[in-house]
């Protein structure tokens, strides 16, 4: 029953980073496949390499997070690890809803997804099951929240002024194909560098929980990098297979990219993102490409960026940990059988 119950685990924390690629590889290259500056077959192998060289290097830090500091015990236990049923819930309510909002090509957060249905399992296990001694850490989930307003306007900031220092310098080349050869290398670099920050921003994010069941009561490393490297892989298969949807959201729904724009979004986003990371704060790399291709679309006035389409994003992010709270602490509900 137990390797039964851990192999549940498996395959849904599989799923949850299925849908990371899925949905939030368009926040690596939506922006580059969108303005046509990369091939999508190209920016796939991008996003692949990269992605696996966060998720192994940096995932421990908001695997960490979202595994061990959000829900507590007393004793020093896990509780996800404690009631695994919970945890399974956690990691479904999740996946379930970033498909939904895949299949909707809405570009939500998996981060926020995976937070609030951490959140969740917390509430029901405080109340279901209250001799474990659970409790949701609110402190640790203010300074989140705080974190959640603050990176799409600082990534809009940065956007805005990489466009605006790297616009008169390209303006002086007048060799068309060299200012090309700049461009396409510039977006090379910027859609690696997002795609190394969802690599160690989400995969530990989604993987937290994952980290918790297998034993995760302290710093296990090893573990971590395993754990790492098994989110990477679920999420290249998520790209191969279900990404092009919200690329195109991504990439053309909100602002018309040039290749300069696409490079300071991109640019943006990734720096905005990686230094959350440094804090193991898990943020929301579609928040931080959104308010990116924003800040981008701003540089060429207001009338550029559609607010239509950031009003519709703007609801599914808002509704994304809520929903996911909400799904965890019903499929808990029923998988305790209360």
């Amino acid at each position: 029953m137990i390797e039964l119950i851990a192999i549940v685990a498996l395959l849904a924390g599989f799923y949850v980073a299925w849908n990371i690629g899925a949905n939030d590889s368009a926040n690596c290259v939506g922006t580059a496949v969108g303005g046509r500056i990369l091939s999508y077959r190209r920016a796939i192998a991008i996003v692949i390499l990269f992605v696996l060289l966060g998720a192994v290097l940096e995932g421990w830090k908001n695997m960490k997070t979202v595994g061990e500091d959000i829900i507590i015990v007393s004793d020093g236990t896990n509780p996800l690890s404690e009631v695994p049923r919970a945890a399974i819930a956690a990691l479904l309510a999740a996946g379930i809803w970033v498909t939904t909002a895949t299949t909707l090509r809405l570009p939500v957060s998996t981060s926020q997804s995976m937070v609030g249905a951490v959140i969740g399992a917390g509430l029901l296990l405080s109340y279901a099951q209250p001799d474990i001694g659970a409790s949701v850490q609110f402190g640790t989930l203010g300074v989140i929240a705080i974190s959640w307003l603050l990176n799409p306007m600082f990534a809009a900031i940065l956007a805005f002024i990489l466009l605006k220092a790297f616009t008169p310098p390209l303006r002086r080349i007048k060799n068309i194909v060299l200012l090309n050869q700049v461009l396409m290398i510039l977006i090379i670099v910027a859609s690696a560098s997002t795609a190394y920050a969802l690599g160690a921003n989400d995969i530990g994010t989604s993987t937290g929980v994952v980290y918790a069941f297998f034993g995760g009561d302290g710093p296990d490393f090893r573990l971590m990098l395993l754990i790492g490297l098994f989110g990477g892989v679920a999420l290249a298969v998520g790209v191969v297979t279900y990404s092009r949807r919200v690329m195109h959201t991504v990439g053309t729904g909100i602002t018309r990219l040039d290749a300069l724009t696409a490079f300071a979004a991109q640019m943006g986003a990734a720096i905005t993102v990686w230094s959350f990371v440094q804090f193991h704060i898990p943020v929301s790399t579609t928040q931080a490409i959104i308010g990116a291709v924003a800040g981008a679309g701003l540089v060429k006035g207001a009338a550029a960026v559609s607010g239509r389409k950031l009003g519709h994003i703007g609801i599914a992010w808002v509704l994304t940990p809520a929903v996911a709270c909400a799904l965890s602490f019903l499929l808990g509900w029923l998988f305790l059988g209360l």
